[in-house]
């Protein structure tokens, strides 16, 4: 029987247990056991040049925090960050211990002042400098040197295509996404706007333009797809303007002795801040980003679902022709694919036969048919797909991408799969009853 066949046959048992079942079916239900909320958006944030993985998320929960989690419309939101990952951390922090040594071991130490010496500024700081006097220069050196960095690392950027590591994670996270239905609102600060432009053309080969929107804070690109705002003291993106042409500046500021502090407490001496500025109630600035997040979540259009959403996903693409398969065998010994669409904990509910994927297995929001264990990820090359990159990416309900990884295809293998990529662990805590996602080593 060739694959053809066996998918139609597949379907229609699948269709005739669906039919006859007494046990609560794959798709999430609206019952007490139901372990997911289904979404209407995703908001994804883009981060900005020399941001950790923890201020991401913290600008992230800021977002959640100012616009909720219903829009205006009625939709749930569901925040995310696509995060780009910055260089240049361990060169700053071994110049910033330099400095500190410099005042006659004094501040040794007091790597506290990490963080704030990047803004310019802080309660520490602020003491320190008024009774330390010689501190502020030292205050000043760092701010320069990371104003000179934080350019350069643009600059670098806008001339060469970010690593395709990033562009991978994300491509295949907005699949997901597409697959689901989901709106897509992408906000991008500073160099997150050069990964957002790129998000945003693979989204436009997926959904309608109708259906993603893409609002740019401070952006370090004069390409915009998109509304966007530009401080007229941003000296960041001022001092891109040296090296090439930026976008047109869009408000005022007030100089940096009459700033107030931001969402996070704390002044920016480059007028850069996402916090500091852009999101700052205290400034004006702040009132045209609000307005254009609020009129593109007016705007967008849900696109058709084709998929549904799980308690984790597991999604496949891969670049060019080809079929490449999905596999998943879960903890009660279930092997889901494309021949097996119906598992004992999960479906694959989309299959590709031709290119690019994607494929989407999902595991039950239904805490009654979710099954605690491992499930087991992998791929195959069913057929003409040699040579070609597949990449599958794990996502929870509760943490979003857990983790992506992308493998060379080698020869054909029919139902054979020939890597396993991923192991993951659903646990259920005996006191609370919460289940939990995690990948294994």
């Amino acid at each position: 029987m060739n694959k053809l066949l066996r998918q139609w046959a597949a379907a229609g048992l699948a269709l005739t247990w669906l039919a006859t079942a007494t046990v609560p079916a794959i798709a999430q239900t609206a019952t007490d056991t139901n372990l997911c909320r289904d979404t209407g958006v995703a908001f994804v944030f883009f981060n900005g040049v020399q941001t950790t993985p923890e201020e991401a998320d913290t600008a992230k929960e800021e977002l959640r925090r100012l616009y909720g989690d219903r829009s205006a419309q009625g939709d749930l939101i569901r925040y995310e960050v696509l995060y780009n990952y910055s260089n240049g951390f361990e060169d700053f922090v071994e110049t910033f211990e330099q400095r500190l040594l410099e005042q006659d071991r004094l501040l040794e130490g007091r790597f506290e002042l990490f963080f704030e010496a990047l803004r310019g500024d802080g309660p520490w700081w602020s003491k320190i400098v008024s009774t330390v006097s010689s501190a502020a220069g030292i205050l000043q050196g760092f701010v320069d040197q990371y104003k000179a960095a934080a350019i350069s690392r643009l600059t670098a950027l806008a001339g060469s295509a970010p690593t395709e590591v990033n562009y991978a994670e994300h491509r295949t996270r907005i699949d997901n996404w597409v697959l689901e239905g989901k709106k897509l609102l992408f906000v991008a600060h500073s160099q997150g706007n050069l990964f957002a432009n790129a998000a945003y053309r693979h989204a436009l080969t997926k959904t309608g333009a109708d259906s993603v929107k893409l609002v740019h804070v401070a952006p370090a690109s004069p390409t915009l797809n998109g509304s966007h705002t530009l401080a007229d003291l941003d000296l960041v993106i001022n001092g891109l303007r040296a090296v090439g042409s930026v976008a047109d500046t869009t408000d005022s500021i007030p100089g940096y002795l009459l700033r107030p502090a931001g969402l996070n407490g704390q002044k920016d001496a480059l007028g850069h801040g996402l916090l500091e500025i852009y999101l700052n109630p205290n400034l004006a600035v702040s009132t045209r980003v609000s307005s254009h997040v609020n009129a593109a979540l007016a705007a967008l259009v849900a696109p058709p679902a084709q998929a549904s959403s799980g308690f984790f996903t597991a999604t496949l693409t891969w670049d060019g022709e080809g079929d490449v398969d999905l596999h998943t065998t879960e903890p009660g010994s279930a092997h889901v694919y494309y021949a097996a669409q119906q598992g004992g904990a999960g479906y694959l509910d989309v299959d590709n036969v031709v290119a690019n994927g994607p494929e989407h297995y999902y595991a039950s929001c239904d805490g009654s048919a979710l099954q605690t264990g491992t499930y087991r990820i992998a791929v195959a090359n069913y057929a003409r797909a040699e040579g070609r990159k597949a990449t599958v990416q794990i996502a929870s309900w509760n943490d979003g991408v857990l983790g992506t990884k992308t493998v060379t295809l080698g020869a054909d293998s029919g139902d054979v799969p020939g890597y396993t990529l991923f192991d993951v662990i659903v646990q259920k805590n005996a006191q609370t009853g919460q289940y939990s996602v995690t990948l294994g080593p």
